[in-house]
């Protein structure tokens, strides 16, 4: 099998060396493969760490050497327990689990039509909501089972190998019935590389997680994905180190700020139908034999932003496009973050804010010393990273919202083997310390003005401390 694998080596700056089937280099040198090379895998990340211009391509590449290694380690316990068919379709499901990916990453796809205004209709003399509003962009993984089932390139390559596109699509969905999901967990091939990666292009330490520790001291026991008992203390710091990812880079201020401005101008561009305009069409965009979804990588959003730059019809796209082309954020004029207990309430700062924050800034607009229009403010009540979705504290029926059957809540957690044999949750061990910080919740909410100097900000900080803590300043 090991020879099957070297009929191509690329020389990878994380992994080494990477080796190739020739049918896996087949499917790189597709073009709708060759598409991942012109979409960044951190967005606009790289507009704070300069070096984070790493693509999806490199991503796809490590995710497939992290899943060959995995199994290869599986095999050398057990050389009966990974057939050499699933062997194959493993490395070909991770190659393939980011085909689908938007420009700038996730950037696109999290743009609901729906939360930003309700599409109304003329009835007689009054407006009624229109229930046949545009269908939302889908989401990565659906474009991409589209891709691999249905876009001519990668279909052919597959089904010309004797492999069915839809057992590819089980495998990344992580559904398939024979075949573990080591895509599909909170111990998955996807993070162990995206977090090396993301850490080695950001010069950031927290993602150097002890990949090769973890790889060798993983199981498969009937089918799940076990890690022994002395490798504990590499998955936790494996998971702290995503916590803290998350908080210096994936929601860095300044990334963020950049994001929420790209998704207003997004969506201005979709209300003038400068852009796709519903998920039907770009879904239709993907499956079509044409170049047209060889384009849809950054690029496409690039050229729309300089397009836009000089907009005369539309000042306010105009002003926004420029100062994405000129690196002029949005300012972070207040923050509230917050560390609490899952079944604690937030402060009463954080409830005021996130409660009254819709009046409070048609307020601020009309206010004389202020008096920024309520298009020129972002607000926005972030999701934090939870240790992992399902924790020791939370009940089945609260997980059982999360999925769709208790075994894919129990998929997700991590399972330690113990040294004499049992398999416990890592997560329900009370000698771990993610047994206590899964019960933490982050909880942040951000107030973003776009076009404001230094003195501007300063001056509503202090208007919004008056609201939310008068008692103190009073």
């Amino acid at each position: 099998m090991e020879d099957k694998f070297r009929h191509k080596i690329i020389i990878d700056p994380v992994h080494g060396d990477i080796g190739l089937s020739k049918l896996e280099t087949e499917l790189i040198d597709t073009p709708t493969f060759q598409r991942l090379r012109g979409i960044k895998q951190l967005g606009f990340a790289y507009m704070v760490y300069p070096n984070a211009r790493h693509s999806r391509f490199e991503h796809s590449l490590g995710v497939m050497h992290i899943m060959s290694r995995i199994l290869e380690s599986f095999q050398s316990k057990d050389k009966n327990v990974v057939s050499e068919e699933d062997f194959r379709k493993q490395r070909i499901a991770a190659l393939l689990h980011d085909i689908g990916h938007y420009p700038y990453s996730h950037l696109m796809e999290k743009i609901y039509w729906g939360s930003e205004q309700k599409y109304m209709r003329k009835k007689g003399q009054s407006e009624v909501e229109d229930a046949s509003q545009p269908k939302e962009y889908p989401k990565h993984d659906r474009l991409g089972e589209i891709v691999i089932t249905e876009r001519k390139d990668i279909r052919e390559k597959l089904k010309g190998n004797d492999i069915d596109p839809k057992d590819i699509v089980a495998i990344v969905r992580g559904e398939h019935i024979e075949i573990p999901p080591l895509l599909n967990a909170s111990l998955d091939v996807d993070r162990l590389d995206y977090l090396v990666r993301d850490s080695f292009n950001t010069g950031l330490p927290y993602g150097r997680v002890d990949l090769n520790y973890i790889v060798n001291n993983l199981e498969l026991i009937d089918k799940e994905i076990v890690v022994r008992a002395k490798a504990r203390s590499s998955i936790e710091h494996m998971l702290m180190g995503r916590y803290f990812m998350f908080n210096t880079v994936y929601m860095h201020k300044t990334v963020f700020a950049f994001e929420e401005m790209i998704r207003k101008i997004v969506f201005i561009l979709w209300e003038k139908g400068k852009i796709y305009k519903s998920g039907e069409d770009i879904e239709k965009m993907a499956r079509a034999d044409s170049d047209e979804f060889l384009a849809f990588d950054d690029g496409y959003l690039d050229k729309l932003i300089d397009k836009h730059a000089n907009d005369r019809t539309d000042k306010t796209l105009a002003a926004l496009c420029r100062a994405v082309k000129l690196r002029k954020p949005p300012k972070l004029v207040y923050e509230i973050s917050e560390l609490t207990f899952n079944d604690s309430n937030p402060s009463g700062e954080y409830a005021v804010l996130r409660r009254g924050w819709s009046d409070k800034v048609k307020e601020f607009a009309k206010d004389a010393n202020i008096g920024i229009p309520e298009d020129r403010w972002i607000f926005k009540d972030i999701k934090g990273p939870e240790f992992e979705k399902v924790h020791p504290f939370m009940s089945l029926a609260e997980a059982g919202k999360l999925y769709d059957s208790k075994e894919q809540v129990l998929r997700e957690l991590v399972k330690v083997k113990k040294r004499s044999g049992e398999i416990t949750n890592l997560l329900a061990d009370k000698s771990s310390v993610l047994h206590y910080m899964s019960r933490l919740k982050p909880k942040l909410c951000r107030v973003y003005v776009i076009g404001i100097d230094d003195t501007k900000a300063r001056q509503i900080t202090e208007k919004i401390d008056e609201w939310l803590r008068p008692s103190e300043l009073g």
